[in-house]
């Protein structure tokens, strides 16, 4: 999680006069949990995540040494722990160095382990079971027993948690883990494999919690396959065929059954954001929205505009569009607690901002991002959700604040300083951040067009995405000018489409209520009065001008 310097994390929240922060804005404390506290060590130590890799590793060869059929010595135990201990740090070091996508995350990586061995334990487990079973029922042969093992749960949990390539690594070192559990080593492991390696890649979309009940069946069937070409190759008696294909079937449906019930609480304790998560998150019922929606409406509305616009730009190049999406809805949950003081909330024309100095509203404004963080934190949000509050502002200026203090400046107060009035941070290290950062500039401006034609909506987009690009607000993320151009294209859709024509109804003026209604609305700035300035200016570059990124590809 990318908690701004800002954040103190310790007690609980409070003004911290001690600590350093970058402008006068007030600090806030966070109660962190045990394990909280033990991933912002990690991220501050690089010798803990290694530490803690090499003693999971160990833990993992404990469980799987601790328990053999057959008897064995120490030598023996020995050697399996450290075969033990290969397998899973190869894994650790696939996923942290060589995956496409790397788990840089130490969090990532503890859940990572935490799954290997939350899976070895469960397979351990049953198997003590299941041996004791067949000393209960010794007409079935023990070979039957151990196809009810479910290799695949930890693959299935890494397919959700991670991604299939990550998966597959984990279903390899699943099988070889749970091969060495048992007699027969080599049969085992390809059976465990393969139908790893199905579990892995039978999910694609999570969205719904069936989905674990799908991979469980695709498991199965997989389990049956290779158990039949096993009675084909090794010429097995047929009579221990109905006990094998149960065992199979039961193979899949504990998948299902494990996965199902494990997966919240992997998501609880990591504070991770699976597609079934975000899915719950995006229930407009939850209370933190409902909360939004009842305090400050009109943010609430925003929000759910912001919502269109980053989930189409997202599609459009490839990022994650449920995150935008979920992002988009609790981005500005942090206005809730001073909904007034934003022009969208407003209702009775009456501009709060007008009694105070530019200073004061600056701080206030800029302070939702600091509550929003609070109540994220608070209600447990996914750290991909936390992470988008601050960085959907990055370290952009209040604008309209900013040019009323340099207007009215004092000069016995001396000269007003440009970071005062500049978000704290941190700029988007995501593409879901950055395009969250530039959905909100577009939807708040977008509101300030009285005529919204299809050129007019294109030119404004054009100009918010240049500004906020050549301001370097998007230098700490991976994307590229293809990325801004295909979302700039995106979002004019959605806004053509949201801001499409009616035409008048016989007997009423819609064109004279809209200018009464401009008259009696009130000038503040949040969101709105910035987007007015930003609409109509571009940001010059040192080295050209406005027009460079116009020559890169930004029009057709």
């Amino acid at each position: 999680m990318k908690i701004p310097q800002w954040v103190v994390l310790g007690a609980k929240r409070g003004n911290d006069t001690k600590a350093s922060k970058p402008t006068s804005l007030p600090t806030y404390r966070y109660r962190l949990s045990p394990v909280d506290r033990l991933f912002r060590a990690s991220e501050q130590r690089p010798l803990i995540p290694l530490l803690l890799g090499f003693l999971l590793a160990l833990t993992v060869g404990a469980v799987v040494a601790s328990y053999r059929p057959l008897p064995f010595g120490p030598v023996s135990a020995a050697a399996i722990v450290l075969l033990a201990v290969c397998v899973v740090g190869t894994l650790l070091f696939y996923a942290r160095f060589l995956e496409a996508r790397p788990v840089t995350s130490p969090q990532m990586l503890y859940l990572l382990g935490a799954v290997i061995l939350l899976a070895t334990l469960i397979n351990r487990f049953l198997l003590i079971i299941l041996v004791s079973l067949s000393q209960s029922f010794p007409f079935i042969p023990l070979h039957s027993f151990y196809y009810a093992i479910p290799v695949a749960l930890g693959s299935v949990l890494l397919s959700v948690l991670f991604n299939a390539r990550v998966a597959f690594g984990g279903a390899m070192a699943l099988a070889i883990l749970s091969a060495l559990m048992v007699t027969d080593e080599v049969a085992f492991f390809l059976y465990g494999a393969i139908g790893a390696v199905v579990g892995a890649f039978s999910i694609r979309r999570t969205q719904d919690r069936t989905t674990f009940f799908k991979a469980g069946f695709w498991v199965a069937v997989a389990n049956v396959g290779t158990v039949l070409t096993f009675i084909s190759i090794y010429g097995r008696s047929g009579v221990a065929l109905p006990y094998d294909l149960a065992a199979c079937l039961a193979n899949g449906a504990l998948v299902a059954l494990f996965a199902s019930t494990l997966l919240p609480v992997l998501e609880y304790l990591f504070g991770t954001a699976t597609d079934l998560k975000l899915l719950e998150l995006s229930n407009l019922n939850q209370p933190l929205l409902k909360q939004l929606m009842k305090t400050a409406p009109g943010t609430y509305h925003h929000s759910l505009m912001l919502a269109e616009l980053a989930e189409a730009a997202a599609e459009a190049i490839g990022a994650n569009p449920l995150v935008c999406r979920v992002g988009a809805y609790y981005h500005d949950i942090g206005k809730v607690k001073k909904p007034a003081y934003f022009i969208e909330n407003q209702m009775d024309a009456m501009n709060r901002h007008d009694k105070l100095s530019p200073s004061l509203s600056s701080l206030i404004v800029v302070s939702h991002v600091k509550d929003g963080i609070e109540m994220a934190m608070e209600h447990r949000l996914p750290a991909a959700i936390v992470d988008l509050i601050p960085q959907h502002h990055g370290t952009r200026l209040v604008t309209y604040f900013y040019e009323r203090a340099k207007e009215s400046q004092d000069p016995d107060l001396g000269e007003v300083k440009e970071e005062d009035y500049r978000y704290p941070g941190p700029k988007p290290q995501t593409r879901e951040a950055a395009i969250l950062m530039v959905a909100d500039a577009v939807e708040a401006a977008a509101r300030t067009l009285t005529e919204p034609t299809p050129a007019r909506v294109l030119g404004l987009v054009q100009r918010i995405v240049n500004n906020i690009f050549i301001e370097g607000q998007l230098s700490e993320c991976d994307l590229t000018l293809k990325d801004l151009h295909q979302i700039a294209r995106a979002m004019v859709r959605v806004l053509t489409a949201i801001h499409h024509h009616r035409v008048d109804y016989p007997g009423y003026r819609f064109e004279e209520v809209k200018k009464k209604e401009g008259e009696k609305r009130g000038d503040g700035d949040t969101d709105s009065k910035r987007a007015k300035e930003e609409a109509g200016r571009s940001v010059p570059s040192k080295t050209g001008g406005g027009e460079d990124l116009i020559r890169l590809g930004q029009t057709e």
